[in-house]
């Protein structure tokens, strides 16, 4: 899979196609806490005739060099970067829970020339971290990542994917798990959404436990030219729960851009 090297670090990345016009449209996914390009499988494999899709792994994720980050204004910082490196000049920005607030803070604090869309799935204008779970971490690993998994996804998931999602939190790194979970902890732009201007396609899961439909519902009421699109028997990671209707909606959204 091919990496880019960003002041001095590799990240792993990985487009479809993987021939593509750097002046076209290209959706720039970015993965929520613990994830990698796995998170969008289904995305860089049905959707490639829309667009280029490409699936960006945070540091210290998947095939990306670590460390991690601590905040979501780090993070954001080698989105950036990776862009401007691989010289994209179109970019719809999707992100998921942590790559939520990624892609808010990068339209907030540091619109970019390339920046025409955003995709806010899992999404939250704040995304607050019950302390509990955070001191789980620390004393239990196993049992607090367990349950991450549970509550990523909906009341009846798909064996195959939850068992899938246990395994992945299982073999995580917990210190990298607290960094992402820290970065959305500290994330707040509640007050801010009406400076968005973008393009906005809000997707949640109608069983999300982690950033709830009135969640979504603030979101769309709070950034002028948003869509909400609400699908259900999914949960936090809705792509990956139902990616045929993820898959029908962002796709509709990039073709009346």
């Amino acid at each position: 899979m091919p990496e880019r090297t960003i002041n001095g670090r590799r990240l792993g990345f990985e487009i479809q196609p993987e021939s593509f016009d750097k002046n076209g449209l290209t959706v720039v996914f970015i993965h929520g806490t613990g994830g990698d390009r796995e998170h969008w499988r289904d995305q860089l494999n049905g959707l490639s005739s829309t667009a280029s899709m490409l699936a960006l792994e945070l540091p210290g994720h998947g095939t990306s060099e670590g460390p991690g980050e601590a905040t979501v204004q780090g993070f954001s910082r080698w989105v950036i970067d990776f862009i401007d490196a691989v010289d994209l000049r179109k970019v719809m920005l999707v992100g998921c829970s942590l790559g939520s607030a990624i892609t808010q803070w990068i339209a907030l604090n540091a619109r970019q020339p390339w920046l025409v869309a955003l995709g806010l799935v899992g999404a939250g204008a704040r995304l607050k971290v019950h302390p509990a779970f955070l001191e789980g971490l620390r004393d239990n690993k196993n049992k607090a990542l367990s349950m991450l998994a549970d509550f990523c996804l909906s009341d009846s998931p798909d064996p195959v994917l939850h068992a899938k999602l246990r395994e992945k939190f299982l073999d995580a790194d917990a210190e990298l798990i607290l960094g992402d979970l820290g970065a959305c902890n500290e994330f707040d732009v509640m007050g801010r959404l009406s400076e968005i201007d973008l393009p906005t396609c809000i997707i949640v899961g109608q069983e999300d436990k982690l950033t709830p439909v009135k969640y979504a519902k603030f979101l769309s009421e709070s950034i002028k030219n948003s869509s909400l699109q609400i699908i259900p028997a999914a949960g936090h990671l809705v792509s990956m729960e139902q990616p045929l209707k993820f898959n029908e909606i962002l796709s509709d959204f990039i073709r009346r851009l």
